[in-house]
């Protein structure tokens, strides 16, 4: 069912999201939010990458973005900030046969994968992901690229789930996490639309 939410635009203003949600997914009691209905409103989506390319410090060099939903924000954060761009598949989303095929190209790490043309030593890289949830696949993706040379310590997201772990356990890491905004962790059956989520978060 979709949703409508807002964040803050540079000016105060409120700039509404569409979303929908997945009921228990991906466990019981955890609502998905869903980015596709915003993905094609080309405005809103403007103002989102407007919003966490503000976030992106002058020292970073490269936008990774995070299989799947993190892919193109990252695409789009790269031309807006004039920075480099690289993917991180997670292994699992990934056929066996082709895994078979190209893992000898890849760098491999706690079920995330980057090619290994990527040049990122001694670099500033930056994660980018649709939702912060558990924070297992973001905290994966940071240590790879830091065991791969490159200097990670920012984290941005769109949404973020409240009551879940994965700010405190980027954060331990010594990362650096900034969401537009908090969604509770799942919504009444009853609602059909309107504001939903607590104030944005940087």
């Amino acid at each position: 069912m979709e949703r409508i939410t807002s964040i803050a635009g540079p000016d105060g203003e409120a700039i509404l999201l569409r979303y929908r949600r997945w009921k228990n997914h991906p466990t019981p009691g955890v609502d998905f939010p869903d980015l596709s209905p915003l993905a094609t409103d080309a405005t809103a989506t403007r103002h989102v990458i407007d919003a966490l390319g503000r976030q992106l410090s002058g020292e970073i060099a490269v936008v990774a973005g995070i299989d799947v939903g993190g892919l193109g924000m990252a695409g789009a954060l790269a031309y807006r900030n004039g920075l480099g761009l690289l993917d991180i598949r997670k292994v699992g989303a990934i056929r066996v046969e082709v895994i078979r095929s190209i893992m000898a190209n890849y760098e491999l790490g706690d079920g995330v994968a980057i090619s290994r043309a990527h040049r990122i030593a001694e670099r500033r890289v930056a994660v980018v992901d649709d939702c912060l949830m558990s924070g297992k696949t973001a905290l994966a993706a940071v240590g790879l690229l830091r065991r791969l040379g490159a200097c990670c310590d920012t984290a941005l997201f769109v949404f973020e789930i409240d009551g879940m772990p994965g700010r405190a356990l980027l954060e331990e890491a010594g990362i650096a996490v900034h969401s537009l905004k908090r969604l509770p962790q799942a919504d009444p059956d009853e609602m059909t639309g309107g504001e939903t989520g607590a104030s944005p978060a940087s």
